[in-house]
């Protein structure tokens, strides 16, 4: 907790350093943010672990941006929090970006806090690999932790070049022991090990090429650095799960064609972990029916397919089949639902997202989860009772 007051204060000093700043040197920014409230029923009842049925929580989320030095430069204060009084480890401040850039004519240098999000798929985002995932957010591990870095990118008729140097690594935050959904053991934060003798001071390092050709928007990738997904093993003495994380060397490509109404999309990477290689690879397509019976209606159909040649891995035959539904109206009506199926047999996961606003500054999320057939020995038998729906309510300023 003392961790989070600090993080609070100093974002809370910075921001009235850059007011008063704007006051007496007529510096011109932007200062917004919204403030959501979040409720989630478990449809069925209390959790393995005697969770209650309902958790409620608040998000927030404030972005403030200067451009400074005759606009050459730019300074961007992006902190994000959540409080839930049910689970301690959902309870956090991040500052998603606090970054400085600096614009020359064919490049950009950057250091500070940043997210950065690499791939083209709708499901699988297999190359993303700068930023950690924040699991108490959602267990797919969309939800990105904010990344020290220094970065350069060089933007030339050849193609962009961003070179990344990151000195200081991020470990993953896990729901906590009253957390729903959670893992079925216990994760214990404070008995964290590295291959690394540096630990999260390792300099990590990562270079990407990307370049659109035609129709074809294509990248490369090579990372080298602390593993951003940990393994996780079970303590003898303590009956918990310690985290682990490894060194990787990680270099991947994304591909993404767009021919008229249709998207094809490729991420595949090959990877070395403690002197073991894998191949991991998701792609699929996405076709939109636009103006449907001649109104402002869309209808997206996205089908995607993961592969990974380690059997031991969770996901390694996994299908994600979905529809997508856009209105076109003022208010930004939108659905998007489908199902996650594991290809063996052994789990299905069925989701509906749908959003609206309702006035020009209040937003309406309604997201439903619902857990199909699991088999007992599968991974995600442990949130086999999680299926819950989710309402969020956004307020803008």
């Amino acid at each position: 907790m003392k961790k989070i007051s600090s993080i609070f204060y100093f974002i809370i000093l910075l921001i009235i350093f850059f007011f008063q700043l704007s006051k007496g040197y007529s510096l011109d920014y932007k200062f917004y943010g919204h403030v959501q409230p979040e409720i989630s029923s478990f449809i069925n009842g209390k959790g393995k672990h005697n969770q209650p049925n309902e958790k409620e929580s608040v998000y927030f989320n404030i972005n403030f941006i200067s451009y400074i030095q005759d606009d050459l430069a730019k300074i961007t204060i992006n902190p994000i929090a959540r409080y839930d009084h049910q689970d301690n480890n959902r309870t956090y401040i991040d500052l998603n970006r606090l970054k400085y850039e600096y614009f020359f004519d064919n490049a950009t240098f950057k250091i500070g806090n940043e997210i950065v999000f690499w791939g083209v798929n709708e499901s699988f985002h297999v190359v993303d690999i700068i930023n950690q995932s924040n699991i108490t957010e959602n267990l797919a591990g969309t939800k990105k932790l904010g990344q020290p870095m220094l970065a350069l990118s060089l933007y030339e008729e050849m193609g962009d070049i961003n070179l990344y140097i990151m000195p200081y690594f991020r470990e993953r935050i896990f729901p906590g022991n009253k957390g729903r959904p959670r893992y079925a053991v216990e994760i214990d934060g404070d008995a964290v090990t590295y291959e690394s003798s540096k630990k999260e001071k390792r300099i990590d390092l990562a270079i990407r090429y990307s370049k659109v050709i035609e129709d074809f928007d294509i990248g490369f990738s090579h990372f080298h650095g602390n593993a951003r997904d940990p393994e996780l093993n079970i303590n003898q003495s303590t009956l918990k799960l310690n985290p682990y994380y490894p060194i990787l060397t990680q270099t991947s490509m994304d591909i993404q064609a767009t021919k008229k109404s249709w998207l094809y999309k490729l991420e595949a990477l090959t990877a070395k972990i403690q002197s073991e290689r894998h191949v991991r690879a998701a792609g699929g397509f996405e076709y939109t029916f636009y103006g449907i019976k001649d109104t402002s209606q869309d209808l997206g159909i996205v089908a995607e397919y993961l592969f990974d040649d380690r059997n031991s891995h969770p996901f390694n035959n996994e299908v994600a089949l979905a529809i997508r539904w856009t209105k076109n109206d003022i208010s930004s009506t939108a659905l998007l639902a489908g199902a996650n199926i594991d290809m063996r047999g052994n789990s299905n996961q069925f989701f509906c997202e749908y959003e609206k606003r309702l006035k020009d500054d209040i937003k309406l999320f309604v997201d439903l989860s619902m857990n199909g057939h699991i088999d007992s020995n599968d991974f995600t038998y442990a949130f086999k009772d999680d299926s819950n729906l989710t309402i969020k309510i956004a307020k803008y300023f």
